[in-house]
């Protein structure tokens, strides 16, 4: 009799977890957005949380514990809100700041670019299918009636892959592909300020940084 009670129990547990929801736009909104700009706020204690200790004057690079901290807040702010980037806890010289400055930039660029590239890759591969595809066309089209059923056959084959992995490649991933360079391009356009000691308050001049970030040659398609 327990164990029918506990079994009942169970699975109405289970169809009310099934059932439960969340507005996540409340959340995002509580959370990163402000007057337009989403906030990502990090707490650090000195250059070498940003920077990796490896890397070498001129060539600097973010560190990885770093940069899986703003990508894993990153994922829940919406591409249409610019990101600003607070680096609190510690004081740092203007040359430092300049370095975290041009390594988040450099850092996000390449990012960016890798996006850009499969872009390319896609188009390239979208043409040579559809290449192929209107080549096996003309065959069908022009010497069709003389070949046996079964050569046929294997042509018409051969036509249909090449169009299908066009349709694919040209519609569905490319819409992907685009999709992950809108996102690049909003980590590519991260604002980075200090604060030496945080505050829940936005920036003052968000319009300056507004426009500052469009500005950016990086986001020009």
């Amino acid at each position: 009799m327990a164990s029918k009670k506990q079994s009942r129990r169970l699975r109405q547990n289970l169809k009310q977890f099934s059932q439960k929801r969340v507005d996540v736009s409340k959340y995002i909104k509580d959370f990163y957005v402000e007057n337009g700009l989403a906030y990502i706020s990090c707490n650090v204690s000195g250059y070498y949380d940003i920077i990796d200790p490896y890397s070498v004057d001129g060539y600097e690079w973010l560190s990885e514990p770093f940069t899986r901290f703003v990508e894993s807040n990153a994922i829940y702010v919406p591409t249409e809100y610019p990101i600003v980037l607070e680096i609190c806890g510690h004081h740092f010289s203007r040359r430092e700041k300049q370095k975290i400055e041009d390594a988040v930039a450099d850092y996000y660029a390449l990012k960016m670019g890798d996006t850009q590239l499969d872009l390319e890759r896609n188009t390239s591969k979208s043409l040579v299918l559809l290449v192929c595809g209107l080549l096996f066309t003309v065959i069908l089209f022009m010497i069709g009636g003389k070949l046996t059923e079964t050569l046929y056959e294997a042509l018409a084959l051969f036509f249909w892959f090449f169009l299908w992995e066009f349709l694919d490649c040209a519609w569905f991933e490319r819409n992907d592909l685009r999709e992950a360079k809108t996102d690049a391009a909003q980590m590519a356009s991260i604002k980075v300020i200090f604060k030496e000691v945080f505050t829940d308050d936005p920036v003052p001049d968000e319009e300056s940084i507004l426009d500052e970030i469009f500005e950016e040659e990086v986001l020009e398609p």
